[in-house]
């Protein structure tokens, strides 16, 4: 930290020094023009005119592998440390049907844009400006689409829709989206203090965000594996009538632990804890009602019963980022 003293000219203008370390090595100097920002009331920023955030610049991915699935998870892993260019780079013409599934993963990274591709090398940008994202706004979004999903899957199980079945696991393609999303720019922000200070997140506020978006991830797999269990099986009429009601107390449930994490800092969130926890219970109680119809009709019922607990439990666990368990006195 640099202390200055606030100097005045005439007319009120207030004046302040800038480190000389600094404006050496940003090229600052007598006549050059900064950037100042206002970050926040008691908060600025200065910076060379037309710098934004440090990127992470570019990095190459060998092709061909032993296996595609290791030049996937190398794009999908630079994504996510927060790499700007992206090159494929061939040693020999990279294969249609390897190209298409390449294409694919692309299409799963918001932001991410094919710039240049010829028959051995695809070139990658990341065209989002980190300060124009919003972990929240990301995360709301995806809280948005698993309520939709659980209500969905209620009105598919009861009526005994399979098409609209099918609709809500295809769904989970969007969370994966916005999961990966989510994860880079929590990591910029990371990485760049004044990006967290736009999204006004501290360090915690990071960690948290992590692990909210992998929880939110986590519980898009369940709701899909559930769809899809449910679009093969024939369930009882009272059973399924009963995993309906179950899925919208889901859905009530996912509301409340989300929102009890965005109201964290404001002392709110304690009262929609003790309410997803209740509801918890009670989903336990349909669950084994669900189990016990099913087991009378003939009916295995095992995975679909085991995709509902997973979901609930997940729902709680984004309750605890909100109000720790020991604050509130919950016995496990």
């Amino acid at each position: 930290m640099h202390a200055r003293k606030v100097l005045e000219m005439g007319g009120g203008t207030l004046l302040v020094s800038l480190p000389k370390g600094w404006t050496r090595k940003n090229g600052i100097r007598k006549g050059s023009t900064v950037a100042v920002e206002e970050l926040s009331p008691t908060k600025l920023i200065v910076r060379p005119l037309g710098e934004g955030p440090e990127t992470h610049g570019e990095v190459s991915v060998e092709y061909p592998r032993e296996d595609l699935t290791h030049v996937v998870n190398d794009i999908t892993g630079a994504y996510l440390l927060g790499y700007d260019s992206i090159h494929v780079i061939g040693r020999k013409v990279i294969a249609r049907e390897d190209r298409e599934r390449l294409k694919a993963t692309i299409r799963r990274l918001i932001g991410l844009e094919i710039m240049d591709e010829n028959s051995k090398q695809i070139s990658l940008q990341f065209l989002l400006e980190p300060t124009a994202l919003d972990p929240e706004k990301i995360a709301r979004r995806m809280s948005s689409i698993l309520e939709g999903m659980m209500k969905d899957t209620a009105e598919g199980v009861t009526s005994a829709d399979s098409r609209l079945l099918a609709l809500v696991s295809e769904r989970d393609d969007e969370i994966d989206r916005l999961y990966f999303l989510l994860v880079r720019t929590v990591r910029t922000a990371t990485i760049h203090p004044d990006v967290a200070e736009r999204y006004g997140l501290e360090p915690v506020d990071v960690l948290d965000y992590r692990v909210l978006a992998s929880f939110l991830e986590s519980t898009g797999d369940a709701m899909a594996e559930l769809s899809k269990k449910l679009s093969i099986s024939r369930l009882d009429r009272r059973a399924a009538r009963e995993l309906g009601s179950c899925m919208l107390r889901l859905a009530e449930m996912e509301g409340l632990a989300t929102q009890s994490f965005f109201n964290r800092k404001t002392g709110r969130s304690r009262g929609l804890y003790l309410q997803v926890d209740s509801m918890s219970k009670e989903v336990s109680g349909m669950v084994g009602m669900i189990a016990s119809l099913s087991e009378s009709s003939g009916t295995p019922a095992v995975e679909i019963v085991g995709a509902v607990e997973r979901v609930s439990r997940l729902l709680v666990d984004i309750s605890d980022l909100a109000v720790p368990t020991r604050s509130i006195g919950r016995s496990s």
